[in-house]
């Protein structure tokens, strides 16, 4: 929501989303064998007409097919926000995060991804992580957003300072 307000309008353009094979790193966090099917949405959140976010959301699929999460496959190029945060019977986890610098493995395929969807390079030299759980009908619904620095710099000092906040080394 914070997004929304910083750099208006806020659009959405999404870059991928269906079934696929959960990878460690999601299944790990929802607590899912490497592998099991899970849905999946990344997307990119545009601000002022300048990509900003990306963001990436996971929950297993039957959760997504049937279950509470099943709205996750209706967005289109609506924010997932409007879901997660308009409805009294999600919890969510705290916020972690962390820095990867460039040389990760996820900070460069983060670059690559940028550059193929965007069109521009990736002003990064590394990107801020940060990610949650969202629960609701005992089912998890892990949301990651990833922030690149150099464009943080544009936002208004109010919303870059909120945004800062969640992003501090480990």
């Amino acid at each position: 929501m914070h997004l929304r307000t910083a750099r208006p309008p806020l659009s959405v353009k999404v870059l991928a989303q269906g079934l696929r094979p959960c990878n460690a790193g999601d299944a790990q966090a929802l607590g899912l064998q490497r592998g099991a099917a899970v849905h999946a949405r990344t997307v990119l959140l545009i601000g002022a007409d300048q990509p900003m976010v990306f963001a990436h959301s996971v929950t297993p699929a039957a959760a997504a097919a049937r279950g509470p999460w099943k709205a996750l496959r209706g967005l289109a190029q609506r924010p997932l926000a409007e879901l997660l945060f308009t409805r009294g019977d999600v919890q969510r986890s705290p916020l972690s995060q962390h820095w990867l610098p460039a040389a990760h493995p996820v900070a460069r395929a983060l670059c690559r991804a940028w550059a193929e969807a965007t069109g521009q390079p990736c002003p990064a030299r590394g990107v801020w992580q940060r990610w949650s759980t969202f629960h609701r009908q005992g089912q998890a619904l892990l949301v990651g957003e990833y922030f690149v620095p150099g464009l943080m710099a544009g936002w208004p000092a109010r919303q870059a300072q909120r945004a800062l906040r969640y992003h501090r080394a480990d």
